[in-house]
Order: structure tokens, then sequence, then C-alpha cells
């Protein structure tokens, strides 16, 4: 089939966001489709080398970066080469309210409630297909993927038989709380009432957007996001020990990454954590701390990691997907539940079926109990094999179906 696949952003970016968009198109081409991507141009961007779009796309690009936002990234990269960690200091205390953010805040709200993405849209609606589509696929971050797809059919300039909207992420009910108002409540559900079929990425997502917009419930189902990684990584256990490591971002708001430190620093385990904030713990003689990493930095750490730790996020039930892209490793998986009681029953509920992952909750005493477990070696039924239930061919397979 002929599957046009419309993202909002630069897809060769290094984020956790972007290596999901990757994984859906690697999926539809595994499945045999012909797949067309609309995304936007990333000279104004930091692309990494490794996040390459697949051969056999078809790609068009369009340059829609706001005079904003090409400043601030200009901006970034030039005082990020003297002051790393001064700036880091700056953005984080800007993201606690300082008045920095609220000056931000205020030229942002001149762009309208998709902010910067406006302007992408505006200039990317001008784009013309005349191939007849069997799907158009939209995926968000950002939800502007959405609203352009949207204006593309309206307009006619792409005509397709199904349009499905994937939200790796909800918009108004986001992990971070910053999205809770009003104008984007609206927006949400007018976007969502356009599409034929709506996928989300957690049951608990899934169950939360159902009774906030029940208008388009009907709509809605779920599906695991596809795993990136093509083979089990190996396992290299350096003289008898773990080593453990926490990959991703750890912003307070949305996660607590702060019981584990407390306990890996207690049972004096070695850990590599790598993502930002950065600054907001210190490096011991045992816990390694290291900012966002290129791809080609970061592999050689998590090939050397032999305990994966993924910590669940706090609010918003969605399921960071970095859990989906660890089970097709053979490594062992420290599962750290977070959110409400009824959220983690759903969470260890669904992930226990697969008999993969030892859980614990987000306190230091339960973490400490399960790195005992991990270092005695006691994992029970525990298995440290490769899953291929979230292989991307099949879920995006799964994903095509729920239009029949």
């Amino acid at each position: 089939m002929k599957i046009l696949v419309i993202n909002g952003d630069c897809i060769q970016t290094n984020t956790s966001a972007n290596l999901c968009h990757l994984a859906y198109i690697c999926g539809l081409l595994d499945a045999g489709h012909e797949v067309s991507l609309l995304s936007a141009d990333g000279r104004d961007y930091k692309t990494d080398p490794a996040m390459a779009i697949p051969a056999g796309v078809k790609h068009y690009t369009i340059y829609g970066t706001s005079f904003y936002e090409r400043i601030s990234l200009k901006k970034r990269e030039r005082i990020s080469k003297f002051v790393k960690t001064e700036i880091r200091s700056v953005q984080d205390s800007e993201a606690n309210g300082g008045i920095m953010q609220r000056l931000k805040s205020a030229v942002l709200t001149c762009y309208g409630v998709h902010g910067i993405y406006a302007t992408f849209v505006r200039r990317a609606q001008r784009f013309r297909s005349d191939v007849a589509y069997d799907y158009v696929i939209s995926i968000s971050t950002p939800v502007t993927s959405h609203l352009l797809t949207y204006n593309l059919l309206k307009t006619g300039h792409i005509k397709a038989t199904h349009w499905i909207q994937i939200w790796e992420d909800p918009w108004y009910s986001d992990a971070y709380g910053f999205n809770g108002k009003t104008d984007i409540f609206n927006e949400e559900k007018r976007l969502l009432s356009f599409a034929e079929r709506i996928c989300y990425v957690s049951p608990l997502t899934l169950n939360n957007q159902q009774r906030l917009f029940p208008e388009s419930a009907e709509k809605m189902f779920w599906m695991p996001l596809p795993a990136y990684y093509k083979d089990a990584t190996p396992v290299h256990k350096t003289s008898g020990r773990n080593i453990y490591g926490y990959f991703g971002d750890y912003a307070p708001a949305a996660r607590d990454l702060e019981p584990f430190y407390t306990a890996a620093d207690k049972a004096r385990v070695e850990v590599n954590i790598c993502g930002n904030p950065s600054n907001l713990f210190h490096s011991t003689d045992k816990i390694h701390i290291h900012p966002r990493l290129p791809l080609a930095e970061l592999k050689p750490i998590e090939d050397n990691t032999n305990v994966l730790v993924f910590l669940c996020n706090r609010q918003g039930g969605q399921i960071p997907g970095k859990i989906y892209q660890y089970s097709a490793t053979d490594k062992t998986i420290l599962f750290i539940l977070d959110g409400t009681d009824d959220e983690q029953a759903m969470l260890k509920d669904y992930f226990g079926k697969f008999n993969r992952y030892i859980f614990c909750q987000n306190t230091v005493e339960d973490i400490t109990r399960a790195i005992r477990q991990i270092e005695s070696g006691d994992i029970g039924s525990v298995q440290n094999v490769s899953l291929d239930d979230f292989e991307p061919a099949k879920i995006v397979k799964s994903i095509l179906e729920a239009t029949k």
C-alpha cells in the first residue's frame, strides 16, 4: 500500500520521540509498504548522523523554522560550547518560573496555541501530491502534525482513503503538567474530531483520553510503541559486576529519579546516568552522570550496560518509550513503577505477563530490595530474553488493521 507519514519536526535530531518516529517508518517499510514522508527541514537543527531516514522512503521536507526558533537554536548552540553547565542551570531556573521563562512565554503566545510550529504549518500546507494514498498517518509530537494533515486533506492537496492520528503523548494532559490550558484542551478536542482513528501508546493514556474527550472515545485505541533496536544488543559483564544504566531525561516534574540515585549510591553499584538535567545529581566514584549524548557516543555506554533502568512517569499515564526498546535486548530490566496505585497496578498487569521485568516501586527501600535481588542473581522466573512483541512491522500491521 501507499502510505504518507506526516510529522512536523526534523526527524534527524536525536530525541526519543524521533527514534519512535523512525521505528514506525521502518516498520512500514519492513511490512512491504511504499512509504513517503513529509517533515520539517533540518538545516537549522543539530542533526545526528545515526538518525538517518531509511533508504526507500520518498522524503519531502519543508523549511518552516520560525524567527524565534532560529534565534533560540543559534544562541543555544553558541553558548553551549563555552558554558554548558551554566546554561543548564539557567534553563532549570527558568523552568521553575524565572523571569526569562515568563518573557519567552509571552513571545510564544504571539504564535497562537500551536506555538513556534505554526510557522511550519503555514508553509507546509502548500504541499501538493497527486498520489492517491491508501493511508496518511500523522504522528505527534509535535501536535501540529495533525493540524497540517487536516489542512492538506481539507484543501485536496493530498488524497487518502484512511487517516490515522498517532499520539505518542497527549497534549492537554502531558506528563509535565505544562499544557493544562483551556485553549489547548479545545484545540486538542477539535483535532481529535477530524481523525478516522486515533492511536495512543499507553492503556493509561487511552483511558484518560476517552474520559476527557468522550465524543471521540469510540475512535480511540492503543498500541505499544515499536522498538527501534534491530537485534538484541550483547551483554557485557566486567569482572563479574553489574553495570546499571539509566538513559533518558529525568526532569523532576515528569520523572523522579532521586530514589534510584540514592538507592544505587547506598548499594555501591556502578551506574551510568545519561540525560538532562545533568546537573541535578553529582557523580561519585560509582555513579557517572552524563548529559544527553549523540547516539554514537551513547552506544558504547549502552553496550557496556547489563542492567537497564526503566522509570515510569509521575503523572499523565504515559509510558516512556524506552521500555519497548529495552525489551528487544537480552539484558536485565529494572522496572520502577510510579504514578497512582491504579496506574501502577495496570502497568504491572500488562507488562508482568511477559515475565521479563524486575518490578519495584519508586521508593529507596523497594529499589534497594530490587537491586539486592539483581545482585544476588535471584530473579526468580524472570527471563532476560529479547521479546519480539514490539517488533515494528507487527505494531504497524496492528495499527493499520484498526481501520478495518
